[in-house]
């Protein structure tokens, strides 16, 4: 990519207030860019054992390697020493310099097996996740899109819109910094083959220490996943269907998303603790990679209602979810849904402290007073704080109750709101 999109998440990464900060994030989804461009630049220096020499010298004598680095330093591919943690760890301990000394990147999550893996650096450490570009960020707006969605004032006099194949080019194109800034130029055949490629590699690369997967059986599961972008994980389901009992899917589906190529948004309902990514809905980590194997299935998103509706709605929970790390706010984020036979459900809930923020997609042009069903179930919540509908039109209006209806563009051009006071 010739010219640099700043990330506003370094922004973030700076003020890091612990010893160890650890960013991790898919493969060529720009940690090491903004390494290089945004945090060198502020001090630190870099290592990366992606470098054989490197990585040689790491195994052979890791505390010798390590306190031999200036610090603050950065660390790239750091998830593929596992016990590089637990030196960190120590040596951090040790250490009285106030802010961050040590900044691990990985493109697999650093130290933790599982879920609920043991992890040295608990409670020591503070831990970002990288994701693709969101389209503010490549419109140049630094803002976080999760403080204007939970302080500030839509704008009604706000009006641009967007055309249905347009918005489709910009699910496809993706936010990964390369594929997204070369899409026009690839021919369609170039596109499907170069994210076909890219997952292949990420399936078959060993990026994290003594992980094994059969990379057949993870195609098949990641290739179900990726055409349903949104569902709602039914772990027996799925493994009914590719004939695989539930704790294989279960297993795959957490390497994809240790691996960062898929995302999981629980529900708010379930007690988050009690829940790893069982009925989760699951989002690909950029709506590229779901285009792309759509079409090798033989599938024309653009055509089916189904799934480019299902794409939008991975596409706007895509916008929102990163937004968080360099927000004021810093919410969680969830969806809800309530069971039942007619049941109330939003696509995308953000909690902090006693309020709740609502968003629900739908890729219909037009609004009319159902399409905020789910919502208004929603605002009788006592925490509610505001809801807002993403469609495909151009208008910001006004509902009753907290709710507005807000074009996608919304989502990355500025004037869409204006500033809280």
């Amino acid at each position: 990519m010739s010219d640099y999109i700043p990330r506003p998440l370094a922004a973030s990464l700076l003020r890091a207030r612990r010893r160890t900060v650890i960013l991790e994030g898919a493969r060529a989804v720009g940690k090491t860019m903004m390494a290089r461009r945004q945090l060198v630049p502020a001090g630190f220096s870099y290592e990366t054992l992606a470098d054989a020499n490197t990585y040689g010298l790491a195994r052979a004598d890791l505390r010798g390697w390590l306190e031999g680095l200036r610090l603050p330093v950065i660390i790239d591919e750091a998830q593929r020493i596992g016990d590089l943690p637990l030196e960190v760890k120590e040596i951090a301990d040790s250490l009285t310099a106030d802010g961050t000394q040590f900044l691990l990147t990985g493109s697999a999550i650093i130290n933790r097996g599982g879920l609920d893996g043991q992890d040295p650096l608990a409670r020591r450490v503070q831990r970002f996740s990288m994701s693709p570009l969101t389209q503010r960020e490549m419109h140049g707006v630094g803002e976080s899109l999760v403080d204007d969605l939970w302080e500030a004032e839509p704008n009604t006099g706000f009006d641009v819109p967007i055309s249905r194949a347009d918005l489709y080019g910009l699910m496809a194109a993706g936010g990964f910094p390369e594929y997204s800034a070369e899409y026009e130029r690839y021919e369609e055949w170039e596109r499907e083959r170069l994210v076909e490629d890219d997952i292949r590699t990420v399936l078959g690369d060993t990026i994290l220490p003594d992980e094994k997967l059969d990379v057949v059986i993870a195609q098949s599961i990641l290739d179900r996943l990726l055409c349903m972008p949104g569902g709602i994980m039914n772990a027996s389901a799925l493994g009914d269907l590719l004939a695989l009992d539930r704790r294989t899917v279960e297993r795959y589906v957490g390497i994809f998303m240790r691996r960062f190529l898929v995302h999981a948004l629980p529900n708010i309902r379930t007690a988050p603790n009690r829940q790893t990514f069982t009925r989760a809905k699951i989002h690909p980590v950029d709506t590229s990679l779901s285009v792309q194997t759509m079409i090798s299935k033989g599938r024309d998103p653009l055509a089916s209602p189904v799934d480019y509706g299902n794409l939008l709605e991975s596409f706007v929970v895509n916008q929102i979810v990163p937004a968080v790390q360099w927000s004021r706010t810093h919410p969680d984020c969830f969806y809800w849904r309530e069971p039942g036979s007619h049941p109330k459900e939003v696509d995308l809930v953000m909690s902090r402290r006693g309020r709740l923020v609502g968003v629900e997609v739908k890729s219909s042009s037009r609004v009319a007073r159902e399409d905020f069903r789910g919502l208004a179930e929603l605002a009788e919540d006592p925490r509610f704080h505001r809801g807002y509908l993403v469609y495909t039109g151009s208008r910001v209006m006004k509902w009753p109750n907290g709710l507005w209806a807000l074009p996608v563009t919304a989502l990355w051009e500025p004037e869409a709101f204006h500033a809280a006071t």
